[in-house]
């Protein structure tokens, strides 16, 4: 599991703005497409992956309804709070995606700094990490949710699996802007394992789906 961090990166918070996670889906939506600045695609990409962790959420909270064996049910609620942690945490960091993005390109763009530029690639980057989270969980909901379920947990591991890739094509996309080479080092290793492990998960768990569809 990857628990979302506490070293800063959530800190960048919005004054004075409604956060997403009050905000109706349509006005959410209406921001996106109009001229200002954000959100952007890093929000949309935490939503996304908010989205995705809902789901898979709902299907432990289905199977457990319908359980009967006690280990069963236990491995479903650990899934599901985990799920939860991570849906809240997705919203949270939409609302820091914004934060940074305001900052870097909005009224006061020409004062960016360094650490906005790192900000706006670990934040991406978190967003990614807890869409991994919400992927690698999904493997339990796969291998005994209800059949009914099963439509709606594949539906949540892809919007996870497309949250993550999108996430991190912005942390990527941001690096040519930092001159830490180090630092951008060490980003490209993490965005490459997070990769890959995230597309080993996530093609396991359909595979899950598939197989357990096929033979119902």
């Amino acid at each position: 599991m990857h628990p979302l961090p506490t070293d800063g990166v959530l800190d960048h918070e919005r004054p004075d703005m409604t956060s997403y996670r009050t905000q109706p889906i349509e006005k959410f939506l209406s921001g996106i497409a109009s001229r200002r600045v954000t959100p952007a695609g890093g929000s949309a990409s935490a939503v996304s992956g908010a989205i995705g962790a809902s789901l898979c959420e709902m299907v432990c909270l289905h199977t457990v309804e319908k359980a009967g064996d006690d280990a069963v049910s236990q491995e479903l609620v650990e899934a599901g709070e985990t799920l939860r942690t991570q849906r809240d945490g997705l919203l949270t960091l939409a609302d820091a995606d914004a934060a940074v993005v305001d900052g870097l390109f909005g009224a006061n763009g020409d004062q960016r700094d360094e650490q906005q530029l790192k900000r706006a690639i670990g934040i991406p980057l978190t967003i990614a990490r807890a869409c991994l989270t919400v992927v690698e969980s999904a493997e339990v909901v796969a291998n005994i949710s209800t059949r009914t379920a099963l439509a709606d947990a594949a539906t949540g591991v892809m919007l996870a699996r497309a949250a993550l890739q999108a996430s991190l094509f912005t942390a990527r996309s941001n690096l040519d802007a930092v001159p830490d080479q180090s630092f951008v080092d060490g980003i490209g290793r993490r965005t490459t394992g997070i990769e890959r492990t995230a597309e080993e998960n996530a093609e396991r768990v359909l595979q899950t789906i598939n197989r357990r569809l096929a033979d119902a």
